[in-house]
């Protein structure tokens, strides 16, 4: 059995991972800050904050710039008329076999930062979970909708 052809989700994916992770992760900066609030800035308390502050603004940082381009360089995806695959993670590797007589349903979805961006995420859905593909350009993520949809009517038909 050949290989499949696996494709890529778009660079511009990165940008809203980046915008996403920027405004996500924002919410840690509370525990120092809650922190403070209950002990106060002397003495002890002082070197248990800075030191936090300091490994939430170093994470946060590497959560903007380094995470989004090392998940996008790992994100693959192939269809083919007998499954979809899907290939993805940073520290864990996670390889899905997707068979298309599994295929409940499939859907498109756009939140308003996608939409700024003109990118769109594929969710293809089994009686067990939902699967993402995420990233994908809206005309490409509808294409591959109708697609997942008539390889999933053709292999219902087969079973």
């Amino acid at each position: 059995m050949s290989e499949p052809s696996f494709h890529k989700i778009t660079p511009r994916a990165i940008r809203v991972w980046q915008i996403g992770n920027f405004i996500g992760n924002l919410f840690f900066f509370g525990i120092p800050a809650a922190y403070a609030a209950v002990f106060g800035w002397s003495g002890f308390h002082f070197w248990i904050l800075s030191i936090s502050v300091t490994f939430i603004f170093i994470a946060w940082m590497l959560s903007i710039f380094l995470t989004p381009y090392l998940t996008w360089k790992n994100w693959r995806y192939a269809i083919n008329e007998k499954e979809i695959e899907l290939k993805h993670g940073v520290l864990i590797k996670t390889h899905t076999l997707i068979p298309l007589s599994r295929v409940q349903h499939v859907d498109t979805r756009q939140g308003p930062l996608l939409r700024w961006y003109n990118l769109s995420t594929v969710t293809i859905s089994t009686a067990a979970t939902t699967h993402e593909i995420p990233g994908l350009d809206t005309q490409l993520a509808d294409r591959v909708r109708r697609e997942i949809s008539t390889y999933a009517r053709l292999a219902e038909d087969d079973v």
